[in-house]
């Protein structure tokens, strides 16, 4: 190595960037296992497949003078070079196994869309002037550009990419997710998930709970209660809503209703709980929640006029019936 001089580079993210020849060292190019190592074998390997940017972390920027005096050694003319800065868990320690996920195939088991991932993966270090967050993929690689990569270090945030992938899921027509979803069983060997579920009805319930899915890997325990012959209770939820004297009534009083109701529109439903609800005197939430409970065994899911239009008039009766057995006798 030259011990005098200097080695120059305009590095497309960092600027120029200057190396004194001196304090660099002498170091190995052949192991003496035979094995050429890293900055000659990249050197030869970048030569013969004509690379053009070598893009890479900073941590690699000591090495980019050493592997410049070997392309003038050898007569060849070199890549341009962009060192990009470190990514971060979100303690601050650069990024590694302990902080999570290690492979992509990881990302894409827990339900993660490929263009949400690669989507979150560009904003790491690079940003339009408007601050955009969300991008086509055609339109990513168009607005693109190295030279908007900044120096300082970014933090890989696993609830930003949650909620992207979120944004993701949400911009998908409903039968495209249905598509993505099937899919993501058959990539992942998963398809045992939903055996035995009625094609028909997965589309209509998937459909329902749309706006609340942020993996794919949500979709089957968020649906799943429409597919049994009998409903699991959740603890909290019976303890919460069927413990008054007010839940059995409703249950009581809103069967008789419902085995009348001809039309089981979500329209028509909402229109009878809520005049059950004026006819005793209380809240429309009091009579909603346990009618809730009683047919999914949870206070959470879909809109429930419109859960109870997919289930059907004899489903819902049955459940109801089921409940108050169960809970009220």
């Amino acid at each position: 190595m030259p011990k005098e001089g200097k080695v120059e580079i305009d590095d497309i993210v960092r600027g120029h960037v200057e190396f004194e020849n001196a304090l660099l060292d002498d170091f190995v190019l052949m192991k003496t296992s035979g094995v050429p190592t890293y900055n000659f074998a990249c050197v030869i390997d970048d030569h013969l497949m004509d690379i053009s940017h070598v893009i890479r972390g900073d941590d690699h920027l000591s090495n980019t003078p050493r592997q410049i005096h070997l392309y003038k050694a050898l007569g060849w003319g070199y890549p341009k070079f962009a060192h990009l800065a470190m990514i971060l868990g979100p303690d601050g320690a650069r990024l590694s196994k302990r902080h999570g996920h290690t492979s992509v195939l990881d990302y894409r088991a827990d339900g993660y869309l490929p263009e949400a991932l690669l989507n979150y993966l560009a904003l790491l270090g690079w940003s339009t002037e408007d601050s955009q967050q969300l991008f086509e993929p055609k339109e990513l690689i168009q607005k693109f550009s190295l030279e908007r990569c900044t120096t300082s270090p970014s933090t890989f945030d696993p609830t930003k990419l949650l909620w992207m992938n979120g944004e993701y899921i949400r911009k998908k027509s409903a039968k495209d997710l249905i598509e993505t979803f099937s899919g993501w069983l058959k990539a992942t060997n998963q398809e045992d998930l939903i055996k035995g579920w009625d094609k028909a009805l997965i589309e209509k319930t998937i459909t329902l709970e749309h706006e609340k899915i942020k993996l794919l890997k949500d979709i089957p325990g968020l649906i799943d209660f429409f597919f049994t012959d009998t409903v699991k209770y959740n603890e909290e939820a019976v303890a919460k809503v069927f413990r008054t004297d007010i839940a059995k009534m409703v249950l009581s009083e809103g069967i008789k209703k419902l085995q009348n109701q001809s039309d089981f529109s979500p329209e028509a439903l909402e229109k009878l709980a809520r005049d059950l609800a004026q006819e005793k005197g209380i809240k429309p939430g009091q009579v909603f929640h346990p009618i809730r409970v009683a047919i999914s065994g949870r206070t959470q899911g879909p809109s429930l006029f419109h859960m109870m239009e997919v289930m059907g008039k004899d489903t819902v009766l049955k459940r109801i019936n089921t409940a108050l057995e169960k809970y009220f006798k």
